[in-house]
């Protein structure tokens, strides 16, 4: 059995609306010789549902500083500097420029597109 993403993805949000609100990686291990999956195939799912995870508690994170009145580089120079505490003082200084240089780069690219 060779399916996509997109097709285990499916199957699995189909099922989830069905089960109620079974937890949706309990429910992908329950489903997984169902679908066909080796151990590499659900490491790899489960490794992007963490990445979906993250990106929403990021997501969330950012609109709670916005309304606080946090601009969005503001708010990433902040989240940054708490994944770079191990580097000393200068080193992070010197990541945070480089990215915060790029971030400004990137939205003066979009300002020109639009």
């Amino acid at each position: 059995m060779n399916q996509t993403f997109e097709d285990i993805l499916s199957k699995l949000l189909d099922w989830k609306e069905n089960s109620g609100n079974q937890d949706i990686v309990e429910l992908l291990k329950e489903k997984k010789d169902e679908l066909g999956l080796s151990d590499e195939s659900m490491a790899l799912i489960l490794e992007s549902f963490g990445y979906l995870d993250n990106f929403t508690e990021k997501s969330a994170a950012l609109a709670e500083a916005q309304e606080n009145g946090i601009s969005r580089k503001r708010w990433l120079a902040s989240d940054l500097g708490k994944s770079l505490d191990k580097y000393n003082e200068e080193e992070k200084a010197h990541i945070l420029n480089d990215v915060m240089d790029k971030i400004d780069e990137t939205i003066n690219l979009q300002s020109e597109e639009e």
